[in-house]
């Protein structure tokens, strides 16, 4: 399992984003981590994402999100962001202490006049190991890395995956092909292998393909 922002409106054109790693992610119109372009209102710097490590967190591999995060949205916006309980409650950010607020799984952020609006989920992540042979078997030290950000690998190419996993260099065959058609994010095995040693580095992932910080 990992965390997930994702746009209420599936239509609206905006990406979804996978969250692996603590970190604070700038969210806003330009040169942010998450950027927002449906509402006018949103600004260039709008708000910030902070996933922070708890002390229960004690080895990586052993983390789970929804026990090793605490997170924090913080406004910094002209026109300000809105938090949305399951049980209906709404809060105005920059009306809190500090322009601060904790969130929670299934808590729906609004970004400025009201039409960038977001779901933070923990959810499902499973990878697609698109094989460059018929008699292609997964690296072990591939599998490990994978299983250390909270994620799995399905062993076919279906709508349960999440994103695409390919081997650097890899030539264009069929199984490539039907992955791209899938609409699938495609990331490379080395990006896996980089979060599992980077010392609390901030990554994730956008539904046109992964992110890199």
């Amino acid at each position: 399992m990992v965390w997930g922002l994702f746009p209420v409106d599936p239509l609206s054109g905006e990406d979804k984003y996978y969250i692996f790693s603590k970190g604070t992610y700038k969210i806003g119109r330009k040169g942010c981590d998450i950027i927002i372009n449906k509402d006018k209102g949103v600004s260039r710097i709008h708000a910030e994402l902070t996933f922070d490590a708890t002390p229960l967190s004690t080895s990586r591999r052993n983390k789970s999100p929804d026990t090793s995060f605490v997170i924090r949205v913080k406004d910094c916006s002209k026109y300000g962001t809105f938090i949305k309980t399951d049980p209906g409650t709404k809060d105005k950010v920059h009306e809190l202490p500090n322009k601060e607020r904790i969130l929670s799984d299934g808590d729906v952020i609004t970004f400025g006049t009201g039409a960038a609006t977001y779901r933070l989920s923990l959810i499902p992540l499973v990878f697609y190991f698109c094989p460059s042979s018929e008699t292609f078997k997964v690296d072990r030290s591939v599998q490990d890395a994978v299983s250390s950000i909270g994620a799995r690998i399905a062993p076919t190419l279906s709508e349960e995956c999440t994103h695409v996993l390919v081997e650097p260099r890899m030539q264009v065959n069929e199984a490539l092909l039907n992955a791209v058609l899938a609409q699938k994010p495609i990331i490379l095995t080395n990006w896996v292998k980089v979060q599992t040693i980077s010392d609390g580095g901030r990554s994730f992932g956008g539904c046109n393909g992964t992110k890199r910080p």
